[in-house]
């Protein structure tokens, strides 16, 4: 039996900031650049959050040693946490409202600019195999 969480892409956009993810991963050409970019959902694809958990934990290892060395911790994320992230990256308009000035400028000077990911590594499934 599968619980199924709410989905909320605005919280999703505010935990994006909130949580630092915004460091390493850029939406809309906004944010770092070490981990791969989370605007790539195609459009109109649906939100698989089994699927972004498992895209995440892919690369589970260098996002870990990275927060710890950028944040000072391990980033903690509820599987709501995820479920609205997912619905942030899933959601073009929800995409769209993001800009450079939600976020303060303690983080923008965080930015990581330097890639440590491999360009496939966070791909998208636009239709079940």
């Amino acid at each position: 039996r599968s619980a199924q969480l709410p989905i909320d892409p605005a919280v999703g956009r505010e935990l994006f900031v909130e949580k630092g993810c915004v460091i390493c991963h850029s939406v809309n050409g906004v944010g770092g650049m070490a981990g791969p970019p989370l605007d790539l959902a195609p459009e109109g694809a649906d939100i698989d959050v089994a699927d972004f958990a498992a895209n995440m934990w892919r690369g589970a290892g260098p996002m870990v040693w990275l927060q710890t060395l950028e944040l000072g911790y391990q980033i903690d994320l509820t599987g709501a946490d995820i479920a609205d992230l997912a619905g942030f990256v899933h959601d073009p308009a929800e995409r769209a409202r993001f800009t450079l000035d939600q976020i303060p400028e303690t983080l923008r000077d965080a930015f990581l600019t330097e890639p440590y990911h491999r360009p496939d590594d966070w791909e998208w499934e636009t239709e079940p195999e």
